[in-house]
């Protein structure tokens, strides 16, 4: 057992110890003086001394100081015994292994061994070592504490300059603020009454609007098989695409929202499940979901290949249940009579198939299913908007949140004008729903190919098409219910023309296919506009062209700059970017879009970035 002192002996005095003590052994040859027998007090030898005093301060055990005390005097005793032989004669051969007589005068130092010395050495070290293993003042295999390699720190800040350019020849009063129609409503459609309706701005450009992006993540090990993921991220508003936050408002503190909180788990190499909210798991574009969207929910994940072993090949098969929205437990508010209604869930899956070629070569093709539940609007009961001014109807509930441009919009209230004084001129408060229900497919696959060490080519190709579009049964609910937008209107003398009247209908042009391509050369860090770091020299050019028909997909996830968001849109992207050091880039994007069906909306974007990334 170690000398008690010891534990309580400052920690650069036992270090200077063993250290003194291994220092001294290496480079002074040796310490063995001629004695007859280990001394019980102070010795003339000098290495009897050196181990006696680390025996007294608890560096080494008594039974090791007893042990490298007796090799040396052992080994003294040896040389005594050569040098006390009679020298041989000057002619004489000396026979092998004897000591040649030195010249007069000569001095000799007996040797230590190397062997000796270096089990001398050993045992001073694991003894200190071990010593400080167990009180815990140091770890002879780390640098740091375990929670400090399991942690990483992670983050990055883009500055943007971003400008949008409107069409001269965009209508104007046409295109309505969805979301502020149906978070500040419901506002009355009639034009009976005097309230102005929300309007998108189509036609004033808004040019070097500057804007941030910072964001600030952990990622932590706990088990030895589980990530903890969490992160912090700038953003104007909650919605679930854009972290960008505008430098306005007389410079007002900007809000950090929660981008991301989950733990991960790869119980063997190949399978692995997450829960909480996370980045987007799934192989697909910005035609299908904004590069910013992070999912809530469970996802798992199953790699065929690496549970059995197999290289260069990749079959994965990934799932998860999102929820978009629980249910009100308390509607309708104002009333006592409180209604059911089901969650609305995106569930997912998606089946991928990579291979990898002679010469780094790489192919993936992917195809996934996202069934968004509940989302359609529905015409509601005959609903009394007259006896008060805060009735709540019966698919009030079924608003879409966050709804942008694009998708094909409904009424949701159907309003008894028996109730009203005057029904020929009465008001006609409402909200907007969805008019089709949104079952997607998405289909991916791209080629990629080297062309040095740090340039690649992509080509990337994407197709979507919604099997919950049904165009056919548009007026099942009647004329109350019919699509307001997307239709064209065949007699231009007939405001008031829905899609479906009796007679001389207007025509419904919505869709639901969307497809883009995607080519990419350079430094693949630099081919998404959300590059974690790239090194310095990389570059990247990047094109691509969309387009996105009206009810492909919902308009509430989609891509937010191309066309400023949304859906029935078409148009090309063009940009680039730069490294010119360590996680530093300055980039640039063109977008220009116009809408496929509809009144006139052509918008341009320019975006110019400067990142930083660590």
């Amino acid at each position: 057992m170690m000398s008690s002192r010891f534990k309580h002996r400052p920690l650069g005095r036992t270090l200077a110890g063993g250290v003194a003590a291994i220092t001294l052994l290496w480079a002074v040859p040796s310490f063995a003086q001629q004695a007859a027998a280990p001394p019980s007090g102070p010795s003339d030898s000098a290495m009897v001394n050196l181990v006696q005093a680390l025996v007294e301060q608890g560096v080494l055990t008594p039974e090791k100081g007893k042990a490298l005390i007796d090799k040396a005097l052992a080994e003294a005793a040896q040389v005594r015994a050569a040098q006390a032989q009679p020298a041989p004669a000057p002619n004489a051969q000396v026979a092998s292994g004897e000591l040649t007589p030195p010249p007069a005068g000569t001095v000799r130092v007996p040797y230590v061994p190397e062997t000796v010395r270096a089990q001398i050495r050993d045992e001073i070290r694991n003894d200190v070592l071990a010593q400080a293993k167990a009180e815990g003042w140091a770890a002879p295999d780390k640098a740091a504490p375990d929670w400090v390699s399991n942690i990483k720190i992670h983050g990055d800040l883009r500055f943007r300059s971003a400008s949008s350019f409107y069409g001269r020849d965009n209508a104007t009063g046409f295109y309505t603020d969805v979301t502020a129609f149906n978070t500040t409503g419901p506002y009355d459609v009639s034009g009976n009454g005097s309230q102005l309706l929300p309007y998108l701005n189509t036609t004033r450009d808004k040019r070097n609007n500057m804007q941030i992006r910072a964001r600030l993540g952990v990622e932590a090990k706990v088990a030895g098989f589980v990530d903890l993921g969490f992160q912090l991220a700038t953003g104007d508003d909650p919605g679930p695409i854009s972290t960008n936050a505008n430098l306005t408002g007389g410079f007002q503190k900007r809000d950090v929202w929660i981008q991301n909180a989950y733990a991960r788990a790869e119980f063997v190499p190949g399978l692995t499940a997450m829960v909480g909210r996370f980045d987007n798991p799934f192989r697909t574009t910005d035609l299908m979901f904004d590069p910013d969207l992070a999912l809530d929910g469970v996802y798992g994940e199953a790699d065929l290949t690496k549970l059995f072993g197999e290289k260069g090949f990749t079959f994965a098969v990934r799932g998860g249940a999102f929820p978009i929205e629980f249910e009100d437990e308390n509607f309708p508010l104002t009333s006592p009579d409180k209604r059911n209604w089901r969650d609305r869930y995106m569930f997912s899956g998606q089946v991928e198939l990579a291979k990898e070629f002679a010469g780094g070569i790489k192919a993936d093709l992917s195809a996934a299913y996202h069934d968004f539940t509940y989302l359609r609007g529905h015409l509601s009961e005959p609903c009394d908007v007259f006896s008060a001014s805060n009735i709540e109807c019966s698919t009030d509930a079924l608003r879409p949140l966050w709804a942008s441009k694009g998708n094909t919009l409904m009424f949701l209230r159907q309003i008894d004008f028996q109730r009203a004084d005057d029904p020929a001129n009465a008001i006609q408060p409402q909200y907007l729903g969805l008019k089709f229900a949104y079952r997607v497919l998405d289909v991916n696959g791209s080629v990629s190919v080297p062309i040095s060490d740090r340039v690649q080519a992509k080509l990337t190709g994407s197709y979507l098409y919604n099997f919950g579009f049904d165009p056919q049964n548009i007026c099942k609910e009647g004329p109350q219910a019919a699509p307001i937008t997307n239709v064209l209107v065949t007699d231009p003398t007939n405001t008031l023309q829905g899609a479906c009247d009796a007679t001389n209908p207007a025509t419904f042009q919505g869709g639901n296919q969307g497809y883009g391509a995607y080519f990419s050369i350079g430094d693949p860090a630099l081919f998404s506009i959300n590059p974690r770091r790239a090194r310095k020299g990389a570059w990247a050019v990047n094109l691509a062209y969309k387009y996105l028909e009206s009810d492909a997909v919902p308009d509430s996830f989609t891509d937010s700059d191309f066309h400023l968001g949304g859906t029935n849109a078409k148009g090309y992207i063009i940009g680039g970017a730069f490294a010119p050091f360590d996680g530093i880039t300055i980039g640039g994007r063109w977008l220009s879009a116009n809408n496929i069906v509809d009144a006139p909306l052509k918008i341009d974007v320019l975006q110019l970035d400067l990142g930083f990334a660590f």
